[in-house]
């Protein structure tokens, strides 16, 4: 939309707009007490992915190099009540079997889809995928708007919720900053939001001392299915399935490694790295073929004291970041979005920004997001060790789950998303 479009008053701005955020206002449009609320998106950057045309269901053309996200099955039926998998699925890769190993020493587990009776425990989704869907999705809601490229200055709680002031002097310089107000406004930027320093809302870090190496990798065989979790003496490395790109099998690295290592590793040629990789992951994928393009990113948890405030909340990773060991970040928040447009939809007398109304969500939620911050903490440091106690604490683990059927139901159930 326009500068000169914008209306003054909303009852939703959400800050940032990419995959937490999108969601967040498809879900809002999907549901039947909430879809008539104005909805104004503001990035500091254009849509990475647009559709060819409005309603348009025509996957971008896929690339060896498209980034992936894990999503659970109950993040799939999620999806399927905002109206988002139908365009979605034609890009997911199931996830038949699980794996999960500890290199060099006994002990695993194994999960498979057929033995919880469902069609796949998890799915991946090519972020290229997910962006052209919601974005196709967002060119058809009459009540979203989004404003990009532009960012929030400043955000003044009012009596009704927030007053907001906008810069969109990235388009044109001599613009002078708009003002809108909205009864809620929702901060979705990611982990490094200025806006949440501006506000003085304070967020715990606990550095791993680890960066995630992330990159696709071409495939000698098939992976049928099956995504790999291998626990290293650096950290986790895990392998998972995604579609073929012109018939060549691929999969999706996430290699955690030791902040000192993570550089070396990165600035490796490509025959360098894959060996290094093929000795680190063993043989299961048959050989490695070549590795894409990679990106390294450093590993914490950051865990905001605050979520929210009248007329505020967070999510996404601005309100948790977690370590990537099991792939849990981008499931948790569409949990998250689910409560709070449940929340939103049953205002009763309050405001759509009332703490009553907020209360409601963040209460809905502290359980499961206080669990995932714990097994995802915990993991990486018992996993992360060469601790003769941890090491032992692990096989025993590993051969717990993969012996006993009443812990390897609850292992897959959390594996897919349910309690």
């Amino acid at each position: 939309m326009q500068r000169e479009d914008l209306k003054q008053e909303y009852d939703i701005v959400i800050v940032g707009g990419g995959m937490v955020g999108t969601t967040l206002a498809c879900a809002l449009a999907a549901w039947g007490p909430t879809s008539a609320l104005s909805v104004l998106i503001v990035d500091a950057q254009m849509p990475a992915h647009k559709s060819n045309k409005a309603g348009s269901n025509e996957r971008e053309k896929a690339s060896f190099d498209s980034r992936s996200t894990a999503l659970s099955s109950s993040s799939k039926l999620i999806l399927e009540r905002f109206g988002l998998w139908p365009q979605l699925s034609a890009g997911v890769c199931p996830i038949k079997q699980i794996h999960v190993s500890d290199q060099g020493r006994f002990g695993a587990t194994k999960l498979d889809s057929a033995d919880f009776g469902v069609p796949a425990l998890g799915y991946v989704v090519e972020n290229a995928a997910f962006g052209a869907a919601l974005n196709s999705t967002l060119a058809q809601l009459a009540h979203c708007a989004m404003l990009a490229p532009a960012r929030v200055i400043s955000a003044t709680p009012s009596a009704t919720g927030m007053d907001i002031e906008l810069d969109s002097g990235q388009v044109d310089a001599s613009c002078e900053p708009s003002r809108v107000a909205a009864k809620l406004l929702v901060i979705a930027e990611g982990g490094g939001s200025s806006l949440c320093d501006q506000l003085g809302i304070t967020r715990s870090n606990e550095d791993y001392g680890q960066h995630a190496l992330i990159a696709n990798v071409g495939l000698s065989q098939s992976h049928k299915g099956v995504a790999f979790e291998r626990f290293t003496n650096s950290g986790p490395l895990a392998m998972l399935p995604l579609l073929p790109v012109e018939g060549e099998p691929r999969a999706s690295l996430v290699w955690t490694l030791g902040a000192d290592d993570s550089e070396y590793y990165a600035a490796l040629d490509d025959a360098e790295l894959l060996a290094r990789l093929q000795e680190k992951f063993g043989g299961r994928l048959g050989r490695l073929k070549r590795i894409g393009s990679r990106a390294l990113y450093p590993l914490s948890l950051r865990v905001a004291q605050e979520q929210i405030r009248p007329g505020l909340v967070l999510l996404g990773n601005v309100a948790h970041t977690l370590h990537p060991v099991a792939g849990q970040g981008m499931n948790l928040s569409l949990r998250d979005i689910e409560a709070l447009v449940e929340a939103l939809s049953d205002i009763q007398d309050e405001g759509l920004g009332s703490m009553a109304t907020l209360q409601r969500y963040l209460a809905a939620r502290e359980a499961d997001q206080s669990l995932m911050i714990s097994v995802t903490d915990g993991l990486t440091k018992l996993f992360s060790s060469d601790a003769q106690t941890k090491v032992w604490l692990r096989k025993a683990g590993l051969l717990s789950i993969d012996l006993i059927p009443a812990l390897k139901k609850t292992f897959g159930a959390r594996a897919m998303g349910f309690d």
